[in-house]
């Protein structure tokens, strides 16, 4: 298996892309780490996770609310976090509608007093 990790990772360097590879949970296409939004569950909700530091399992989606849509229909937050309940994504949508308007969120806990 580390055979196929490296010759993989040598065909991304030869293309000039060093940027880890994780996949969308709504439309399951792969992306870079940087084109992609990592979201975590907190309190029953959906979190999105802009410095992809939190704590806690992640996942991660496409920054659109198309993608976002396609994972609440077939489940995938709750299978990809790994709770059993529902998960509120309201405030995830709000973020996401943000990013599709051309405003990158700020994240809570970096906005000036």
């Amino acid at each position: 298996m580390r055979q196929n990790w490296a010759r993989g990772s040598a065909r991304l360097e030869s293309r000039g892309i060093m940027d880890a590879v994780r996949t969308c949970i709504g439309c399951r296409a792969s992306g870079s780490r940087s084109s992609l939004l990592r979201v975590i569950a907190s309190h029953g909700a959906v979190v999105a996770d802009h410095s992809a530091a939190l704590p806690g399992r992640g996942a991660w989606l496409h920054p659109s609310t198309t993608c976002c849509e396609s994972a609440v229909k077939r489940r995938a937050f709750e299978r990809a976090l790994m709770v059993n309940s529902p998960l509120n994504t309201g405030a995830l949508l709000s973020v996401l509608a943000e990013y599709e308007a051309g405003h990158q969120p700020v994240p809570p806990n970096e906005q000036a007093d």
